[in-house]
């Protein structure tokens, strides 16, 4: 281990305080305590285990894809991933498409948008009534255009992040980032990336009305 002098990385106070308990010594500083995994300070990560052990069950009880999928307001090809994957490694987070899109692939979509919003301050949508999509291709004309301001985004890639939508009462609204919205359609562009939020008791009118006609992210 290579060390260094205290009076080179210390502030002078805090130098001084050190001294008076161990002037003269070689000490040791450990870092600080790991840091929680996603999800575990909240809970969140177990009951995302425990749904997933629930759908497993399930398949191995001889439930076919489509009917756990029905159940669990999954898409089927999320419940694909669930139970022909192997243990899936968390890709490395980004509030970005490429990221969103290793997170959906691995049929952990939930966790990268729980992420995103926790970033930008903004709650997850209660999963007990909410659907919530893989990442897809939406077109823009589809969204409602609730006043959201015109805004120059100087800190944000607007073109690369996706998306958060709600589908509620039938409409599409973005449920945070409206300037993000704002910019793409003042960029004329036609479509971009989204996770959506189905409200449960309108999922068999989104899947047959739009779900089914959307492009799933490929990488």
């Amino acid at each position: 281990m290579q060390y260094e002098n205290a009076k080179d990385i210390l502030p002078a106070s805090l130098l001084a305080e050190v001294q008076k308990y161990a002037e003269g010594k070689a000490i040791y500083i450990p870092k600080r305590s790991k840091r929680e995994g996603w999800g575990e300070a909240s809970g969140y990560r177990e009951k995302l285990n425990k749904r997933n052990s629930a759908i497993l069950s399930r398949y191995s009880a001889g439930d076919s894809i489509l009917e756990i999928a029905e159940e669990f307001f999954l898409s089927p090809e999320t419940i694909k991933k669930i139970v022909y994957g192997k243990k899936v490694t968390l890709p490395e987070y980004s509030p970005s498409v490429y990221s969103a899109g290793q997170y959906s692939n691995a049929g952990l979509g939930e966790e990268w948008v729980r992420i995103y919003l926790e970033s930008i301050g903004t709650d997850m949508p209660d999963s007990d009534r909410y659907f919530l999509s893989e990442l897809v291709r939406i077109p823009l004309r589809l969204i409602d255009d609730d006043g959201e301001r015109m805004v120059i985004l100087e800190d944000v890639n607007f073109r690369d992040v996706p998306l958060v939508i709600s589908f509620e009462d039938r409409r599409f609204r973005v449920i945070c980032r409206e300037d993000c919205l704002s910019m793409l359609r003042r960029e004329k562009k036609n479509a971009h990336y989204a996770f959506i939020f189905a409200r449960k008791e309108e999922y068999e009118y989104y899947l047959k009305n739009f779900g089914r006609q959307f492009q799933n992210y490929k990488l």
